[in-house]
């Protein structure tokens, strides 16, 4: 096969993944409604990772560098709390992790594992400043929708630990008088 040959492959195969990752992307809550020319250079810059049951996708205390949006597969975020392992939320496809590590600089606060085998898109930090610099008058858009889906997420964690409560931590819905 001729080196030329091998070009164009390698050149089929980088747009079919951006144009795949343009319409994933097309699909979630934070780049609902952002300009093609925004959307196609973040498909251009996500990376697509796979991990099997079990592995970690994100690591409690290492450094955030990015955000993993679910393809396909199911995650769990989890904690450490008093020695034992607590899950926080289950995540499906089209989910969002770790979006503020878009925003700001940190340590994961939390693990999250694959529970069975996933696909994710990886949009790191860098390449996230980089399109808002680029791109500043769509700054604000973005970062209301991050922040809209993390209120989301605040109040569906909190369902969903809140349901794992047995009812006589519950209040009974009286006001004391």
């Amino acid at each position: 096969m001729s080196s030329s040959m091998k070009t164009d492959n390698t050149d089929t195969s980088q747009q079919c993944k951006i144009s795949c990752d343009f319409q994933i992307l097309r699909q979630s809550p934070i780049f609902s409604g952002v300009d093609n020319d925004v959307l196609k250079l973040f498909a251009y810059l996500t990376q697509r990772k796979k991990f099997g049951p079990g592995e970690p996708i994100i690591t409690n205390g290492k450094e955030a560098e990015g955000a993993y949006y679910l393809i396909t597969g199911t995650a769990e975020i989890q904690t450490t709390h008093r020695n034992r392992e607590v899950v926080l939320q289950q995540l499906k496809p089209h989910a969002f992790c770790g979006e503020l590590a878009l925003l700001a600089r940190f340590k994961w606060f939390f693990s999250a594992y694959a529970v069975e085998e996933c696909e994710v898109l990886m949009i790191s930090r860098e390449s996230f400043q980089k399109i808002l610099e680029q791109f500043p008058e769509k700054k604000d858009q973005i970062i209301e929708q991050i922040v809209q889906l993390r209120v989301q997420r605040l109040k569906e964690q909190t369902s969903f630990l809140l349901d794992k409560l047995p009812d006589s931590c519950l209040a009974d819905g009286s006001s004391a008088t």
